[in-house]
């Protein structure tokens, strides 16, 4: 995944039909990195121009039935374990999530399949001059309304849509759900969404709709106080799951377990009450056919690789503490080496001190996108935490100049039987898959996302002018 200058200036034999390079220059023409969207400057406006667009289309939004689903961690893992479980019970399926391992068509997917580069093509190439009329229509909401006007048009019966963030002003909020869902909360985005639990539940709990049912992860007293506030005051039906343990659930974790409870739940409650036919022999098999890299995910074993490497999507306190217990059950007592890298908006002192806890090896990354931390500050945050830790003498931190420079170092601080494990935002997770496919090549499917790496258009948006969550 790499972001690199491309002109936004169209230069096209035919002018009204722009490429997929194009295309996306125009989607990402004015993204912005400072950690605050325009929703948040202003509040009142966020939704109705999401109105304004979807109504310049036809209300594309009212030609699908619509499963939303928000939370801080598990809410990608929960999209896909319910769009496979639909489809599999012969439901057409849209599935849009943010944001993308290797390559932008990941995030709007009908029926299991990636939107095609034509398609995109296609369609902003006849949608982008009704967007563009709509003054301060932002990144995200130019890429939902493409994901509804997509799926309209793809017949799609069912779209199962992940929330980009909060959920309240997000640009996804202007859906009239069948069904909704909140995945585990915790401290995350705490520079837009607020300081305490309760205050990023509330943000989450936007998404309930007026008698919509809600289902709800296990959460921490303060969360669960808000979401349920919220609930009554809509008469909207909240049941909170538990980890779905009868059934088997592909991706590794007890929390994955809670995901998949989630996903369960939600077809059950669109089955009861008429939405669809279900059945749970297809339940279970679309269950078990979900299939969402970066997760807790073993890459392809190669024999020229000294060892394994196992990447996650880990990037907060929370979703660190979970990588590590898992790791803890699927590989006790073996000797761990961290790839670590993350996004300048994160509080890192903590998730370094739990990796530190668990291991003295770390090397350190920094992902290509431009909202990476700096290789030089991450090395600073870590020894400024090393030189504090009564094991100083015993831990070897590194700094890797490219992620595949990184496994290789990785290999060599890593004693026999061990394990290698990268995390700290999706664009490590997706830069390390894209490294092992350079270092061991033809180990991945031929239909793995991150072949589409290779020749996917980069991107280098404006840098921002001020601070993360300034």
């Amino acid at each position: 995944m790499e972001f690199s200058p491309v002109s936004t200036h169209v230069h096209n034999d035919n002018p009204t039909q722009l490429s997929y390079a194009e295309s996306l220059a125009w989607i990402f023409r004015d993204v912005r990195f400072t950690g605050r969207g325009r929703k948040y400057d202003n509040p009142e406006r966020s939704l109705a121009r999401m109105r304004e667009i979807l109504e310049h289309l036809g209300n594309p939004q009212q030609r699908f039935q619509a499963v939303h689903i928000t939370g801080t961690k598990g809410k990608g893992s929960t999209s896909a374990y319910s769009e496979s479980i639909l489809r599999h019970l012969g439901y057409r399926t849209g599935l849009f999530t943010s944001p993308h391992l290797h390559s932008f068509r990941e995030r709007i997917r009908v029926n299991g399949q990636l939107i095609s580069r034509d398609q995109l093509a296609a369609l902003v190439s006849r949608v982008q001059d009704k967007m563009d009329a709509v003054e301060d229509l932002g990144v995200f909401d130019r890429i939902t309304a493409l994901a509804f006007q997509h799926f309209a048009e793809a017949g799609v019966e069912f779209a199962v849509v992940e929330v980009g963030l909060g959920g309240r002003l997000d640009s996804t909020n202007v859906l009239l759900p069948a069904v909704c869902a909140i995945t585990r909360i915790s401290m995350d985005h705490m520079h837009v969404l607020g300081d305490t639990i309760e205050k990023i539940a509330r943000e989450k709990a936007g998404i309930i709709k007026a008698g919509v049912p809600i289902f709800s992860a296990p959460q921490l007293e303060e969360a669960t106080h808000a979401l349920a506030e919220r609930a009554d005051e809509l008469d909207a039906p909240l049941r909170v799951v538990q980890p779905l343990r009868s059934h088997a659930v592909p991706l590794a974790g007890d929390h994955q377990q809670v995901n998949a409870a989630l996903a369960w739940a939600m077809t059950v409650s669109l089955a009861e009450r008429g939405w669809i036919q279900a059945d749970a022999v297809a339940m279970e098999r679309g269950l078990a056919a979900t299939h969402w890299p970066g997760r807790f995910e073993l890459l392809p074993l190669a024999d020229d690789a000294p060892f394994p490497l196992l990447v996650d999507c880990a990037h907060n306190v929370d979703s660190v503490t979970l990588l590590l217990a898992t790791l803890e059950e699927f590989y006790p007592g073996r000797p761990i080496t961290f790839i670590f890298g993350a996004n300048r908006d994160k509080e890192l002192a903590p998730e370094m001190e739990l990796i530190l806890d668990a291991t003295p090896r770390v090397v350190l990354v920094q992902s290509q996108h431009p909202k990476a931390t700096p290789l030089a500050d991450l090395a600073a945050q870590f020894g400024q935490i090393v030189a504090r830790r009564a094991d100083a003498g015993h831990v070897q931190v590194v700094a890797a100049p490219s992620l595949t420079e990184a496994i290789l170092a990785a290999n060599a601080l890593t004693p026999q039987g061990g394990l290698l494990v990268g995390s700290g935002s999706v664009f490590v997770a997706a830069e390390l898959r894209e490294a092992w496919n350079t270092l061991h090549p033809g180990h991945f499917p031929a239909d793995d996302w991150v072949h589409a790496a290779t020749d996917e258009p980069v991107l280098v948006p404006p840098q921002p002018t001020a601070p993360a969550g300034g």
